[in-house]
């Protein structure tokens, strides 16, 4: 297989992971599910792409790749109440791009949803609210008092923001870089 061909596969197992992840951002922004079946899909992508291609990074690659996206995620799953789907999603994606991106998917990801979430907040008008009672945190642990109030859930503080939108654009700006490397993609610009 020439390389212009191996480079096709990396185009089209990575625009089929933006667009399965463009779904699943659709669709946890309004129900506040991630469907099995995408992230199913993205896992049988990732295995195949990585462990039948020369431009993929193996089977164990692909593996190590799935393993770190979920083991990153499990502590926001149990401590911080993220979703299973998030988890799940962030875990295909790794299956997928592999071990040294998962890592920048899940910081990118984490930027994204708090500058989304903090925008949540300001336009809701309940920055206020967040500054006091961060500002009585804050204050406590001087005095040796650790105290946490929790939001009001009818504050923007208290609500669940969906976490997909913010995996979909982190995952397409880590490969956003491979992607105009390919010789498909240049091929296909000098038409």
């Amino acid at each position: 297989m020439d390389k212009a061909s191996q480079s096709s596969f990396i185009v089209i197992a990575f625009f089929s992971l933006l667009l399965l992840l463009l779904m699943s951002a659709v669709i946890d922004t309004s129900t506040k599910k991630i469907p099995n079946p995408i992230v199913l899909t993205i896992i049988i992508i990732g295995l195949c792409f990585n462990s039948l291609t020369f431009e993929g990074i193996g089977l164990w690659g692909s593996i190590i790749g799935f393993s770190v996206g979920l083991i990153i995620m499990l502590p926001s799953y149990s401590f911080a109440g993220m979703g299973a789907g998030d988890v799940k999603l962030m875990a295909a994606i790794g299956s997928v791009v592999g071990f040294d991106k998962i890592l920048n998917v899940v910081l990118y990801s984490y930027l994204i949803i708090f500058v989304m979430s903090l925008l949540f907040i300001i336009l809701k008008g309940d920055l206020t609210k967040l500054l006091v009672r961060y500002k009585a945190f804050f204050y406590g642990l001087f005095a040796g008092i650790i105290s946490y109030q929790k939001p009001h859930s009818s504050e923007a503080a208290g609500q669940r923001l969906p976490l997909a939108p913010a995996i979909f654009l982190a995952t397409g700006y880590v490969i956003y870089p491979a992607l105009c490397k390919s010789e498909f993609i240049n091929y296909l610009c000098h038409f």
